[in-house]
């Protein structure tokens, strides 16, 4: 795979990830505190997904097999942009704004040992920040097609305390993913259905 490509095997292909595509660490875990340079492949098969290292990534990443079923969510946020950034970007036509895309995948997800985990990853795939937020759209629209998010754990709604108001909060959130398109209504009306309990 090179360096700036997503890959899409045919369906026929039993062994073959539904899609994969390069990231880098950004951080979010507590035994590697800063961000590394080094690719790592996302993969998404059709009951997991796994960050495995390239070459240069050995040095710091183990591989990391997810089941959907442990994922409590998959968001995508804007990036942080660096101060070098903006400053190299400050004589252009858009300046900083061109470079603050949504391209950040943002991974929650529970450890085999019961620790609730945030995982932050950029997309790599994609020759300019902008084609890397492309990327993400097409990662989001791949996982609503074949129904991933369906496999995603359910934090249940007796998990929040009385009055915390964190159900309406929630709630919240699932309609603005929905306006976004980043939730299909089906996945909507689920999704509201189990943090209600119904």
């Amino acid at each position: 795979m090179g360096l700036f490509n997503s890959k899409t095997p045919s369906a026929d292909s039993a062994s073959a990830p539904i899609a994969e595509y390069k990231v880098v660490y950004r951080g979010g875990l507590a035994s590697l505190p800063k961000p590394k340079a080094a690719g790592i492949e996302l993969r998404y098969w059709p009951d997991r997904l796994t960050l495995d290292p390239t070459s240069a990534a050995r040095k710091f990443w183990e591989p990391l097999t997810l089941p959907y079923a442990a994922i409590g969510d998959l968001t995508i946020e804007q990036r942080q942009v660096s101060s070098t950034e903006a400053l190299l970007a400050s004589g252009k036509g858009g300046g900083a704004r061109d470079l603050a895309t949504h391209n950040n995948i943002h991974l929650t997800y529970t450890s085999p040992e019961g620790q609730a985990m945030l995982l932050r990853v950029e997309m790599l795939t994609g020759l300019t920040v902008n084609g890397q937020a492309k990327k993400c759209a097409e990662m989001l629209d791949m996982i609503r097609v074949n129904r991933i998010r369906e496999q995603f754990a359910a934090a249940p709604a007796s998990a929040s305390p009385a009055g915390s108001g964190s159900v309406a909060d929630e709630l919240a959130k699932l309609g603005m993913l929905a306006q976004q398109g980043i939730l299909s209504p089906e996945e909507f009306t689920a999704a509201k259905a189990r943090l209600l309990g119904q």
